[in-house]
């Protein structure tokens, strides 16, 4: 039987890391109890030594959700979202279950979010449709709509904008249709 990707990705962080930031947290200990130290230096030191104690919370509460049983996958998530934004204009929406890289799913979902918002609110759609699924190794977003059209990238449209920044950081696609008979907007990642 082959481990869940979250538990593996949280047992990597932990023998990888976390142990890095727990070691750097020594280290800068001893420098701490060197006798030959400066005021200003000590005080430099704790601060550090704060910001690594800062970062192990942070790296262990992320261990802590990959490993919870009842974490629900972006898919999941993506589904409540789009239910809960589009609502009764929701007309069909597939959401292939797979593997999505972790790298890429916060700005994924943030994506997501930010084109069915716009569908609902800006394109006067009677029907949304929400399509995610995995293409040759990529991750394929879709949202359609049939409202007014009319969606493009500058700089009165900062969540477009802000999509093809996200897209661009991951060296992915996006790809707008828009017309009067309504909008399709693509991303690969």
């Amino acid at each position: 039987m082959s481990t869940p990707p979250r538990l593996a990705l949280a047992r990597d962080i932990h023998d990888g890391i976390a142990q890095d930031l727990v070691a750097l947290g020594y280290e800068l200990d001893l420098l701490l109890g060197k006798s030959e130290s400066t005021v200003e230096s000590r005080r430099e030191i704790r601060t550090l030594r704060f910001r690594v104690d800062e970062l192990i919370s942070k790296v262990r509460r992320e261990m802590y959700e990959l490993r919870d049983p009842h974490a629900l996958t972006l898919q999941e998530e993506l589904s409540i979202a789009a239910h809960e934004i589009c609502g009764d204009q929701l007309a069909n929406y597939e959401l292939d279950s797979f593997d999505i890289p972790v790298s890429i799913q916060g700005d994924l979902k943030s994506i997501a979010i930010e084109l069915l918002r716009n569908a609902k609110f800006h394109s006067r759609a009677s029907q949304i449709e929400f399509i995610l699924r995995a293409i040759e190794n990529r991750t394929y977003l879709e949202v359609r709509d049939n409202g007014v059209g009319g969606a493009k990238v500058d700089i009165s449209r900062l969540g477009l904008v802000g999509i093809r920044e996200r897209v661009q950081a991951h060296n992915g696609g996006f790809e707008i249709t828009s017309s009067e008979k309504g909008t399709s907007i693509k991303v690969y990642l």
